[in-house]
């Protein structure tokens, strides 16, 4: 099964690296994802840019895991994935721009 997810995270990861698409926020990433993946700027990604790409990325997802499981046990039951998805929701709100219209 983990065997499993790995790939699918993998596949995605993969399609999602490369595809430069995102006419809307790139959170941050000045010139979009393939800018950011093109770490040599030559203007395309090589399989190793790629690579690095998927690492970091799981990397990311791996310490998303971690600070999901509360109790450390390595596993996440559906009460700690929705109380971290409270905090995110709660972090976002706070770092959202506010309205002026509001003030």
């Amino acid at each position: 099964m983990k065997n499993l997810i790995l790939i699918a995270l993998l596949a995605s990861v993969s399609a999602w690296a490369v595809a430069d698409h995102h006419g809307g926020p790139d959170n941050g990433r000045k010139g979009g994802l393939f800018k950011h993946v093109d770490t040599d700027a030559d203007g395309s990604i090589s399989s190793e840019e790629h690579e690095a790409a998927i690492a970091k990325m799981a990397e990311q997802r791996r310490n998303r895991f971690m600070d999901m499981d509360a109790d450390g046990n390595g596993s996440v039951t559906k009460e700690e994935a929705k109380a971290m998805q409270k905090k995110r929701k709660k972090t976002k709100e706070k770092h959202r721009p506010r309205d002026k219209a509001m003030d």
